[in-house]
């Protein structure tokens, strides 16, 4: 029941003072300017307490969303996640330096929305430069943010949500459900022809970085990710001298989950080599915390390979082209070579099919050698065929 009373201050001000009590809720009070608007609030909260509404809803008023997003980095992302503190920490800043000062109760999801379309539309401080032979006299023009890297924020935002609703009970749904995100193209479809590839590692072996062309074999060789083979240490590879090939364990991956990487043909061959020549530099011991390729100038930091790498391309005359491309080469030769979908994801660590669609592209010569053969066996790839086929229709067939 509520229970309404009117107070009047020293200087006459009258104040019309609310507390409502029902059994198994706790009390209530608020006080009001007017009579109406007391007992406008009693009648809603009377209501909203019976249906069970109205607690959760006090819990998302005591906190803001800088509050929200403090927490979180604070209990979730340094302790638990480390090593995306910095990639996410400015991205935690850029939502608490736009949406921190709602209360969760009161952040409208075209706030939200609003925020999605200011990263897509912001230009980037940072400038390319403008390309060659194109119109107009702007010596640069604007960087954007792309789909994918808006998507990662929203995620980011959503994440820290989800926990504060499941964990911390400070609102009852996500504002986000209600938030789309950018549609996201990754068609992207380049691989390394069989010339592009020779002339690609005849130009890595002229490199001045003495590692370059193992890196680059091991990445066609295994479709390991960059950041994979950069951090590797000797206590990850397991190569026998007896035999000829061997495997790479890496215990953290993209995807959070330990996987074991077959070393084999001219990439255990060179690891081979270089392992000769770490235990020679090693009085024949081999340093099983060592990176493979560490720095010249700092050897627990991966060796820089941006610009020989850049020249490598240059030299090769391979254009549009990522080190990245080297995963999309890999999955797609070993699906040139008849590899399951699921063989190519178990050796690539992706957790979904959906993603080996991705990497496992054809060139139009594997394309039309695949479908010659089911002519060939299916439907007898002579001019006969087709009489065939007209006459199996002509009968019913």
């Amino acid at each position: 029941m509520a229970t309404i009373r009117e107070r009047i201050d020293a200087n006459g001000n009258k104040s019309y003072h609310v507390q409502i009590r029902i059994k198994g809720f706790p009390p209530q009070t608020q006080s009001f300017d007017t009579k109406t608007l007391a007992k406008r609030w009693a009648t809603h909260v009377e209501s909203e307490l019976r249906a069970g509404r109205y607690m959760p809803r006090v819990e998302a008023q005591r906190h803001t969303v800088r509050e929200m997003l403090e927490k979180y980095r604070d209990e979730i992302l340094i302790p638990l996640k480390p090593k995306e503190v910095r990639s996410q920490g400015p991205q935690l800043d850029w939502w608490i330096q736009k949406l921190g000062a709602y209360s969760l109760a009161d952040l409208p999801s075209t706030a939200i929305g609003k925020c999605r379309d200011e990263l897509l539309q912001t230009p980037l401080s940072s400038k390319r430069p403008k390309r060659e032979g194109a119109e107009g006299h702007d010596s640069a023009e604007p960087r954007y943010r792309k789909p994918a890297t808006v998507v990662r924020y929203m995620a980011l935002l959503s994440h820290a949500f989800s926990v504060a609703v499941k964990e911390w009970q400070w609102l009852t749904e996500s504002p986000m459900s209600k938030v789309s995100k950018p549609k996201v193209s990754n068609a992207r479809i380049r691989y390394l022809s069989d010339d592009e590839q020779a002339r690609l590692l005849a130009a890595a072996k002229d490199s001045d970085n003495r590692f370059l062309h193992t890196i680059l074999v091991t990445a066609l060789s295994t479709g390991m990710r960059y950041s994979e083979i950069m951090n590797l240490r000797w206590r990850d590879v397991l190569i026998d001298d007896q035999e000829t090939f061997g495997l790479i364990l890496l215990e953290t991956t993209k995807n959070g989950e330990p996987r074991g990487v077959p070393l084999v043909k001219n990439a255990c061959v060179a690891i081979k080599a270089m392992r000769t020549e770490h235990t020679k530099l090693h009085k024949g011991r081999i340093k099983g915390g060592a990176l493979l390729f560490p720095s010249e100038d700092d050897a627990e930091k991966p060796v820089e390979i941006r610009k020989a790498w850049e020249t490598t391309l240059k030299r090769a005359s391979v254009t549009n082209f990522r080190f990245h491309d080297l995963r999309h080469t890999a999955a797609s030769y070993l699906a040139m070579e008849g590899a399951t979908a699921p063989e190519i994801a178990e050796i690539l660590g992706h957790k979904s099919l959906q993603m080996v669609k991705r990497y496992s592209h054809f060139n139009k010569a594997h394309i039309a050698g695949l479908m010659s053969r089911m002519n060939q066996s299916r439907l007898g790839g002579g001019g006969d065929s087709t009489d065939q086929l007209d006459a199996g229709v002509a009968d019913g067939g």
